[in-house]
């Protein structure tokens, strides 16, 4: 079965009493594309289709498909270059002289994905003619992900382990963190397919609440991951006993936790709250981070205060100034 070439189509072009412009040889892609905005379509023949589909690329493989113009204008017409809108993307070089009505020609467009994996691509090509016209295109493709991370949005207030894994089985390292110190990594860290983090949250708000962290990996195709942060907005952490020992303790405290939950709960104003408060306690670690507002977090240190002593709650990261 024969293969399907992508055709940009060009549609008839309005005849018009201008002179030609001058063509400008090796003007930069931003110029190009300053030309192509500024060009009417009425002075262009019209693409379709006007996207190149390269369907799945791999991190670091360069990936070529062939891109055919095919002249349904009734008057040859000249095309001075065919070229991507970055580095990454190069073409060959069209045919030099004119192209007869009802002819073609089809130029070899590569396109380097670079060394990220589970991102779309969208680049533009350009088409210029010698007349002085320049013609967009779209260049579309998706990179296929080298690692999973697991949960894909990390909560402030629920830190969780976090789950970075290579998809094909292959070891790796972390090999930072950014900001430094807000995840935790593993104590002894040798390579493996699947690595565990956790949030340190005082750390966290210390860095400035940031709405993401960044995970610097030597595995090739995913070199960082992005990991967003809900709850960046407004947070405070307080520190309650926390809940350990044995059994028969861990319950104590963890009843004595609910009380302290209970009297914050009653000190606070429930006609002022905002939708985005809440509370949530982490019993073994003591841990107790409030949402909300800047309101919201006001009068919850008002009602902390207000507690008496023997509860034994204290801030352990004021909140940044905003």
């Amino acid at each position: 079965m024969a293969s399907i070439i992508p055709v940009l189509t060009l549609l008839p072009l309005a005849i018009g009493s201008a002179m030609p412009q001058s063509p400008i040889v090796g003007a930069p892609t931003k110029e190009l594309a300053r030309q192509a905005e500024a060009t009417s379509v009425d002075e262009l023949p019209r693409c379709a289709p006007q996207t190149l589909e390269l369907g799945e690329l791999l991190v670091g493989q360069p990936k070529t498909m062939p891109f055919t113009v095919v002249n349904h204008r009734s008057e040859p017409f000249t095309v001075e270059s065919v070229k991507g809108g970055c580095g990454c993307t190069t073409v060959t070089d069209p045919p030099k002289g004119p192209i007869a009505p009802g002819e073609s020609f089809t130029v070899q467009v590569t396109v380097d994905p670079g060394k990220r994996g589970g991102i779309d691509l969208v680049k533009p090509l350009y088409v210029k003619y010698v007349s002085g016209g320049v013609e967009s295109a779209q260049i579309i493709g998706r990179v296929r992900p080298v690692a999973a991370v697991t949960p894909s949005t990390l909560d402030a207030s629920d830190p969780v382990a976090l789950t970075v894994e290579s998809l094909d089985g292959r070891s790796f390292r972390i090999t930072g963190v950014s900001p430094a110190g807000t995840l935790v990594l593993p104590k002894e860290q040798a390579p493996a397919a699947r690595i565990e983090l956790t949030l340190d949250a005082e750390a966290w708000i210390r860095a400035g609440r940031p709405a993401s962290l960044v995970v610097a990996t030597d595995l090739a195709g995913t070199a960082e991951v992005v990991i967003p942060v809900r709850g960046a907005d407004h947070v405070v952490l307080f520190r309650l006993p926390p809940a350990s020992g044995d059994d028969a303790a861990r319950a104590e405290i963890e009843a004595n936790q609910a009380t302290i939950i209970r009297q914050i709960d009653a000190l606070l104003p429930v006609d002022s709250r905002s939708s985005q408060f809440r509370m949530r306690l982490h019993p073994e670690s003591g841990m107790l981070f409030i949402h909300g507002t800047e309101s919201d977090i006001k009068e919850a240190r008002e009602a902390i205060r207000g507690l008496p002593e023997s509860a034994s709650v204290r801030e352990s990261a004021a909140l940044p100034p905003a």
